[in-house]
């Protein structure tokens, strides 16, 4: 099993993370992060389970945002195997629910959409895509309901869900049935990467947000926590108990504000000021000088 394309945190959820930190997000952000957060999760314990127990030839391709003929579908996992695409659409749900008519709800009754209707419109694209390329291999798409604290009633057999406990049979049975990787499936993960899209323009999915209203100082790499001991070579974080070096921080510091606004000029004077003034200026100086491409003049040098 090779990981063609492994899987990475979308600059949205980056973009929310960094500002939950420094702004009072409203509550409809705070839950689309949360939701964010959950799905992340719930993803990187699907390729834990693919890892380990996934041990035929097989390419794995994660995270995938492809536009096609003006349509733009994305795909949380893909195994492509010697005569099959195997499509997964993984869902991080917890707690009770059933399915009626069709429809899926609550145990409650508050309806929810529905996964096997991104699942379908996910499959037919893709397999439009792959018969556009010449691909004859056949599409076996699936909702992975990964969360173990998941209970779904009335499902039908014939459904095509994947609950927890079946997850190890699956990928066992899958790796049984898989025969040798080719120079053609090669080439068609090749492709589907190439044809791979970064993100969406995430700037416009924040909430507004300036300079001036951010909260400024430095936070931990591992946590996110403000709770912080600096000293001149190192800081130690009260909250997850580990330690980190000062350049580790300012780095990470600089990454955060670069993110966040990618039209500024990085200077000395706005890292220091980023970081809640909580460095040494000189510090700081160094920091970029060594880690950054120094840019400008030296009344306005900026770091890149």
């Amino acid at each position: 099993m090779d990981v063609i394309k492994e899987r990475e945190k979308s600059k949205l959820l980056i973009g929310l993370n960094y500002l939950d930190k420094r702004i009072k997000l409203g509550d409809p952000d705070k839950r689309y992060l949360l939701n964010l957060e959950k799905g992340f999760i719930g993803e990187e314990l699907f390729d834990s389970v693919v890892k380990q127990y996934l041990k035929g030839e097989a390419l794995v391709l994660n995270d995938l945002l492809i536009e096609s003929k003006g349509t733009t579908f994305q795909i949380d996992s893909l195994v492509v195997t010697s005569d099959t695409v195997y499509l997964y659409e993984i869902k991080n749900y917890k707690g009770d629910f059933q399915m009626n008519s069709g429809q899926l709800y609550y145990i409650s009754g508050q309806e929810i959409t529905n996964p096997l209707i991104q699942l379908n419109r996910t499959r037919e694209l893709l397999r439009q895509l792959l018969k556009e390329w010449g691909s004859r291999l056949k599409i076996e798409a699936n909702v992975v309901f990964i969360n173990d604290s998941f209970t779904l009633y009335n499902a039908k057999i014939e459904d095509p869900f994947i609950f927890p406990t079946q997850l190890k049979e699956h990928f066992k049975e899958l790796s049984s049935r898989s025969k040798v990787i080719k120079k053609d499936h090669h080439y068609l993960a090749s492709k589907l990467v190439s044809v791979h899209k970064d993100d969406l323009p995430y700037q416009k999915q924040l909430p507004f947000y300036k300079l001036d209203d951010l909260i400024k100082g430095i936070s931990c790499c591992y946590c996110g926590s403000v709770d912080l001991i600096v000293t001149q070579r190192s800081c130690y974080c009260k909250f997850c108990y580990k330690q980190m070096s000062i350049e580790d921080l300012v780095t990470e510091s600089v990454k955060e504000l670069k993110f966040l606004f990618p039209d500024q000029k990085v200077t000395t004077t706005l890292v220091d000021e980023w970081c809640g003034n909580s460095v040494n200026y000189r510090k700081i100086r160094k920091i970029l000088q060594n880690d950054f491409m120094v840019s400008g003049t030296t009344s306005g040098t900026y770091y890149e």
